[in-house]
């Protein structure tokens, strides 16, 4: 007798979540539902008397139909199996999430699965998804595990990039370390902001903010601000704001040369 070998992980998943007999309307739905509304309750159909268990519509309906007894056709659009029912592709299925899409499944029996299971190697009986595994037996993409083994390969694959990123942030971090929290620039800037919020009348001429980079640290060129015609002074500093030897200049014509490192 050849090995048994169950179906994609996800397929079982699929089945499982599609067509488990649920008492409430939207726990086998995969959006959130919306509340019913009175006025769309009011226009259900009654449910035939001879109904043995009413059961809300498929996804998100407000409805009340009945569930399909045991050897009913079913699938992804029908009404749902009665409780202790599973909607299974019918044997000889070549695509069997395709039959359930199209009704081309039926309702059968939980217990009897479980009875009807073939024995594990050790003697124990299979579970509900190894049974599941014995009634679809055509593999899904051509391959067994075809889909359980990708899933693990973009598992593996994203772990290794991230252990990647993980060392080059250490590497980086160590030829060139940047305080954590805003660098030198943008904790002056912010106190200046913060003193002209405190004071009720500022002196714009006088004022000055400092000229910050993306990272926090003070630009190469720093100038005061202009007052009418007459432009500011500039000189030159480094990134943490201490001032160069280069002499300042008005009018903007001094030029401050950026650090061969990174500062």
């Amino acid at each position: 007798m050849p090995p048994h070998h169950p179906p994609p992980l996800a397929w079982l998943l699929l089945v499982a979540a599609l067509f488990a007999a649920s008492p409430c309307p939207c726990c086998a739905s995969y959006v959130p539902c919306e509340a019913c509304e009175a006025r769309a309750l009011a226009l259900c159909a009654p449910v035939s008397a001879g109904c043995p268990q009413p059961v809300r519509e498929p996804g998100c309906g407000c409805c009340l139909t009945c569930a399909l007894e045991a050897g009913r056709p079913c699938g992804v659009y029908t009404a749902p199996c009665a409780r202790g029912l599973r909607c299974l592709p019918t044997g000889g299925e070549e695509k069997p999430l395709r039959a359930l899409l199209r009704g081309r499944g039926a309702c059968r029996s939980e217990r009897l699965l479980l009875l009807q299971a073939p024995q594990a190697p050790g003697g124990a009986k299979l579970g509900m998804s190894e049974a599941l595994g014995a009634q679809v037996k055509v593999p899904l993409y051509g391959g067994r595990d075809h889909v359980g083994s990708r899933k693990a390969q973009a598992m593996k694959q994203a772990r290794e990039r991230s252990k990647q990123l993980a060392r080059q942030g250490a590497w980086q971090g160590g030829l060139d370390h940047k305080p954590l929290g805003p660098g030198p620039c943008r904790t002056r800037l912010d106190h200046v902001i913060q003193s002209m919020r405190d004071l009720s009348r500022v002196a714009a001429v006088s004022l000055y903010l400092p000229n910050c980079d993306k990272k926090g640290f003070f630009k190469r060129k720093q100038c005061k601000p202009s007052r009418g015609r007459r432009r500011g002074v500039c000189w030159c500093v480094d990134a943490l704001g201490l001032k160069l030897a280069s002499g300042g200049s008005r009018g903007g014509e001094l030029q401050c040369n950026e650090p061969t490192n990174n500062q």
